[in-house]
């Protein structure tokens, strides 16, 4: 009756032929207009998890305590000097806080006041006894450019160490590196560079640890969740900004940006990227591969036409019952295609073979609708109910593609016995020469009825054999390993991550007062798993007074140079005399080492020139930058201190949220990038807080509610597609045929990727719902074929249809395998994996299963 239906239906769609192609063509103009008005994609990857999950609900907690904490866009400014890496860092961060329609905040952690002011408590009292031994080493030089703040006040300087080697109190080796290091900067400003004096290179003998050449800022942008990388704009303004400024590698300081948003963006940029390449090969390959399968174009164009409007329709579909698009279910226009053409091509095939047995271009037709429209239908079916089994799910991404995808099979499948027809009616290809089956395929039939108790063994054997490695498949749930490390936001991310302050696999626990948080923190503390534990308390500095005993004693000694008047500003001529001054100072020097002699030279050439825009130029590069180093000695001899009620608020708020939670963070040691390591600190910390949240916790949770969905999503499409076919085919026996083939496809993949080191993720698992819709898809087919009561099947048009149209998705989705992206090409190798294995145990075990 039902095959007796859609005949009825493509019947009429053939001799009404035009009136439906003009609906379909009107209907498609509307609903493409409606999608380009319409159309959005949600980018925030916040939203394809249900925030209704407990894990959930913790982490909304601290991030709605520490706002300032989330969705940030990190500027790394790294310098050739920690001076020019300072420098650079200072004039970028006012210029990003005079965009405030960019950025909502704008702070650089190692400039909050507190730490400005307090943060000699927190060294070591040896550590802290070398950096004041320092400073009061270079007070003397120190109060000559404090006293006269100018060009001849740096001259001064310079002539204070050279009156200290003729004294003998200083060694003429000692002043090599800081006069080289002057004569760089003055040397700079002659070639019309801008290179400040690297003062912390200049006044220390050590070499600047790789932490002194880095400054971060942190910025909080305003985000476009409408467009695809919802930073682009505040990313685009950081760059122009550092360009402008001239912060290039060139000048001595690089500007990189990662963080969470520009993790996301660059993600998304590398996807497109990765996909664009493949996508045109696909298109290629598929055409190829459409043609190789039915011979006319006069078959190809109505399927493509037929696909194109399913599309517009489904996209439709998907923005007026979802409203938009998000980063998982904007997939279902791949799977829509790589699917919806096999019921074109079956359609197409039968359609030739039945054109060589009836010449007649009508009744060819109504005889292929009568052949493939059960099949078709349980296909159809069953793949939408494969898809809206997510629907339940708690993995919203998933569930938002299912409904989508689902709808998008029904209106596939109702194109493919209306439109499709009508369009053949127009382009009404000729009739077939010969029989469109493979006849060169019978010795494989003759294998599989021969062989079919070898088959079944060798299947029992291997699902035995491939269930054991398949329990062993490893789900891995570090996003970074699915990002593209060459990408800036990546390479940067884990280049800062050398760094162990610099961790983003911390835990966050909230306690409700600071006596909780701190018992928490020293339970925390004794877990091996664990290297240190934060809360407020721990900005409370150890043996405070000795330490401020020993700054004070400094502070004494640089009171003097600390509150010097500033001088008048010179005029050319003074300038000029001191330049010439200290040349010859330079000159009388016996025995003169090359930096003596370069920095002398130099110093002509400024005097020669006698140019008042290279004053200015010298000015802002030789004094300025020392002024800004008095100013920072001057803020660290201020300490005074610290208690938990003196904790300035610029610190507090990093710790305390509005309501009075603490913060406990929890840090792991060992590599926490190896999945064993933050498995078992996550553990041990939830131990003794299971309400514990963060980072490690999260990418574990969002794992297990990920494949939580797909197992329970596998069950209610499987049972559910089990109860269709029963609907359909009335026979139990025929229903285990259909899944067996199935079943077994799928042990062998996962199987398979266990021994190839493929381990499961959240961009691959999305190919099985594909191997469960297309593999029910072929199965019947074979079913369908064999109930009609012929034999032979690999000779048979339906064994060509699903060949090629096994091909067409295997080159569709396969090609992802070549895109650069990690996650993209994951899911391209497991998709072929999938299909490949899903058109082998169809050809061959369900076809030995449906044999007699």
């Amino acid at each position: 009756m039902f095959s007796s239906f859609i005949a009825r239906v493509v019947d009429f769609s053939h001799r009404f032929a035009l009136m439906l192609v003009l609906f379909a063509a009107l209907s498609s103009l509307g609903l493409g207009w409606y999608v380009m008005k319409n159309f959005k994609i949600n980018t925030d990857i916040n939203q394809l998890i249900s925030a209704d999950l407990d894990w959930r609900v913790r982490e909304a907690a601290v991030e709605k305590g520490f706002p300032q904490k989330s969705d940030l866009l990190v500027v790394v400014v790294d310098g050739d000097t920690p001076d020019a890496a300072e420098a650079a860092a200072e004039a970028l961060t006012l210029k990003l806080e005079a965009m405030p329609e960019r950025f909502s905040q704008v702070v650089r952690p190692d400039k909050i006041p507190f730490f400005q002011k307090n943060g000699l408590l927190f060294l070591s009292k040896d550590e802290l006894s070398t950096i004041l031994d320092q400073m009061i080493q270079a007070q003397p030089i120190l109060g000559i450019l404090a006293a006269d703040p100018n060009l001849r006040g740096f001259l001064g300087m310079i002539s204070m160490m050279l009156q200290g080697v003729e004294r003998g109190e200083t060694d003429l080796k000692q002043l090599e590196s800081p006069f080289n290091i002057i004569a760089a900067t003055i040397e700079a400003d002659l070639a019309g560079q801008d290179k400040p004096l690297a003062w912390q290179t200049m006044s220390s003998a050590q070499k600047p640890l790789p932490r002194d050449l880095r400054k971060l800022i942190l910025t909080k942008p305003i985000l476009d969740f409408t467009a695809l990388q919802p930073g682009e704009a505040a990313s685009a303004a950081i760059r122009a900004t550092a360009n402008d400024l001239q912060l290039t590698p060139e000048h001595g300081v690089r500007v990189r940006l990662t963080g969470p948003i520009a993790l996301n963006d660059e993600e998304f940029a590398s996807v497109s990227e990765g996909t664009g390449g493949a996508a045109i090969l696909s298109l290629v390959l598929v055409l190829l591969i459409l043609w190789l399968a039915l011979r006319s174009f006069k078959i190809i164009i109505p399927i493509l036409l037929t696909l194109i409007t399913g599309l517009i329709a489904t996209t439709a579909f998907a923005l007026a019952t979802i409203g938009s698009l998000n980063l998982i279910s904007v997939a279902f226009a791949v799977m829509f295609i790589g699917i919806a053409v096999d019921f074109g091509i079956q359609f197409g095939v039968r359609y030739r073979d039945q054109h060589h047995l009836e010449p007649d271009h009508a009744k060819a037709m109504t005889r292929t609708a009568k052949l493939i429209g059960l099949p078709l239908a349980m296909a159809a079916g069953s793949t939408s109910l494969g898809f809206l089994a997510f629907i339940p799910t708690a993995y919203r991404g998933v569930s938002e593609l299912g409904e989508i995808a689902g709808a998008g099979m029904i209106i596939a499948f109702i194109l493919n016995i209306t439109l499709l027809p009508a369009l053949l009616a127009f382009f009404r290809p000729a009739a077939e020469p010969e029989a469109v089956g493979f006849a060169w395929a019978a010795p494989v039939d003759r294998f599989i009825q021969t062989n079919k108790r070898k088959i079944f063994l060798v299947s029992l054997c291997l699902a035995v054999i491939g269930g054991g490695i398949a329990s062993q498949v490893r789900f891995d749930f570090d996003p970074l390993n699915l990002k593209d490390p060459n990408t800036e936001s990546v390479s940067t991310l884990l280049d800062a991550m050398k760094d162990p302050d610099f961790n983003i696999y911390t835990i966050e626990i909230l306690r409700p007062s600071l006596q909780a948080a701190q018992a928490l923190a020293s339970t925390l503390e004794k877990l091996p798993q664990v290297d240190h534990v934060l809360t407020l308390s721990s900005f409370v500095p150890e043996d405070q007074e000795h330490k401020l005993s020993m700054i004070d004693d400094t502070s004494e000694i640089f009171s003097s140079t600390l509150t010097a008047p500033p001088q008048i500003p010179l005029s050319d001529t003074e300038i000029l005399t001191a330049l010439q001054n200290i040349v010859v100072q330079l000159h009388a020097i016996p025995n003169q080492p090359a930096s003596v002699t370069r920095l002398a030279k130099a110093l002509e050439t400024v005097a020669e020139r006698n140019d008042p825009q290279l004053f200015a130029h010298l000015h802002h590069d030789l004094v300025s930058v020392m002024q800004a180093k008095l100013d920072s000695i001057k803020h660290a001899l201020s300490a005074e201190p610290v208690t938990i009620d003196n904790i300035s608020d610029d610190l507090r708020r990093d710790w305390v949220t509005a309501n009075g939670q603490f913060l406990v963070q929890v840090y792991p040691k060992g590599n926490p990038r190896d999945h064993k390591t933050l498995i078992a600190f996550t553990d041990a910390v939830r131990q003794q807080a299971p309400d514990a949240t963060g980072a490690p916790i999260s990418i574990q949770e969002s794992a297990h509610t990920i494949t939580q969905a797909f197992i329970d999503a596998g069950i209610y499409a499987l049972l559910t597609i089990a109860l269709l076919s029963f609907a359909v085919l009335r026979r139990i026996r025929d229903v285990i045929i259909l899944l067996a083939p199935l079943l077994l496809a799928g042990i062998l993949t996962m199987a398979t990727i266990v021994l190839i080191g493929l381990p499961l993720n959240f961009a691959n698992i999305i190919a099985i719902p594909l191997l469960l819709s297309l593999g029910v898809s072929y199965a019947i087919y074979f079913v369908s074929y064999a109930r009609e009561g012929k034999k032979n099947p690999m000779q048979s048009s339906m064994a060509r249809a699903v060949l090629f149209s096994a091909t067409t998705a295997l080159v569709a989705f396969g090609s992802l395998a070549l895109s650069s992206h990690p996650g993209t090409s994951s899911m391209g190798k497991l998709l072929m994996i999938a299909l490949t294995y899903s058109l082998v145990c169809s050809f061959f075990l369900l076809s030995a299963l449906l044999s007699d």
